[in-house]
């Protein structure tokens, strides 16, 4: 024992019931901390996953040094359904206007205040129908918001439209 440290009855049992308790706390966290650490390791590489598809799958924007003739956000497109209002069900059909000379359209749906979509397609219809398991991304009692951008074969902008919804 170093010199200076004073002796005290009871300390012992104090700080063996202290270790006792902390190994006990240690191990529930081992016990959870491993499967939640797996969980975040999947969670980050479908995010990757994700973000590489994207990125592969958007047409890169056009950055010579012409003008164009539209903005980089395009004209508004009219969004016709689901229209801003609370829905008693999420909305299988999403449908817009046509866009002239459109390669095709994004349509993204977030959770408002989200930056990541809970629903993305491409498509070159001017509307999609939804399955009932993209359906189910969209949980009761949130407000979404959902975008349409149309672009052009150069990969322009050509439009774009956002509107919103809640589900009850």
């Amino acid at each position: 024992m170093s010199e200076g440290m004073p002796v005290h009855e009871g300390h012992h049992e104090d700080a063996i019931e202290h270790l006792e308790e902390e190994i006990a706390r240690l191990e529930g966290v081992t016990r959870w901390g491993r499967p939640i650490r797996i969980a975040t390791l999947v969670i980050c590489l479908v995010a990757a996953v994700a973000g590489l598809a994207w990125f592969v799958v958007s047409p890169p924007p056009i950055t010579s040094g012409r003008a164009s003739a539209t903005s980089s956000t395009g004209s508004p497109i009219e969004l016709m359904e689901p229209r801003p209002t609370t829905l008693s069900e999420p909305p299988a059909r999403f449908a817009w206007e046509s866009v002239t000379g459109r390669l095709q359209y994004v349509v993204r749906i977030y959770v408002k205040g989200s930056t990541s979509p809970v629903l993305e397609k491409l498509t070159t219809n001017s509307s999609i129908d939804l399955t009932p398991d993209e359906t189910a991304r969209m949980p009761r009692g949130k407000r979404f918001v959902w975008t349409v951008v149309a672009q052009a074969k150069n990969g322009s902008t050509l439009g774009t439209g956002e509107s919103s919804f809640k589900v009850k």
